[in-house]
């Protein structure tokens, strides 16, 4: 087994148990993420996070030739466009959570999603690393900007408690 093997069984498990935890948490919160739209749509682009990570890893790990395969090449570029999409959408809430450190990270999303795609239809032998790698430190990257997403959610305070009337 190779480390790129090693690498993206690493990075599915970890991608799809910390998604597990990141929907138990939404669910223990009692609903009130659900309350508000902009911070739905924010715990919900945090889950892409984990998911894609997950996904693509596994693609990866199911292609017969992981240096060259078609279907590790098409899976990162058909989840790549759709998250590079999803990723647009998210950049255009009007008011987004988590201050500058959110807003940076929103930017950098789009980024590293379209240079995933870019990664996937490189030719074998162009760098150093082979196209496969490459997407590994890109995939990383992403599930390390999911990690800092929820760190800035647990980091955010809490809205105010309406209080009853007198």
């Amino acid at each position: 087994m190779n480390a790129t093997t090693e690498f993206y069984q690493t990075l599915s498990s970890m991608s799809f148990t910390l998604l597990g935890i990141w929907f138990a948490v939404m669910q223990f919160a009692n609903g009130s993420w659900r309350g508000d739209p902009q911070r739905h749509r924010a715990n919900l682009h945090i889950a892409l996070h984990f998911f894609l990570p997950g996904f693509l890893g596994l693609s990866a790990l199911l292609s017969g030739n992981p240096d060259s395969g078609l279907l590790w090449r098409s899976v990162f570029v058909l989840g790549g466009l759709v998250a590079v999409a999803e990723s647009l959408s998210f950049l255009q809430l009007s008011r987004a959570p988590f201050g500058l450190a959110g807003q940076v990270l929103r930017m950098l999303d789009p980024v590293l999603l379209t240079l995933m795609v870019v990664a996937a239809v490189l030719p074998e032998g162009l760098f150093l690393v082979t196209p496969l790698q490459i997407e590994g430190m890109l995939t990383g990257l992403l599930f390390m900007s999911g990690l800092c997403y929820v760190w800035l959610a647990f980091a955010e305070p809490a809205p105010p408690t309406p209080q009853p009337p007198h």
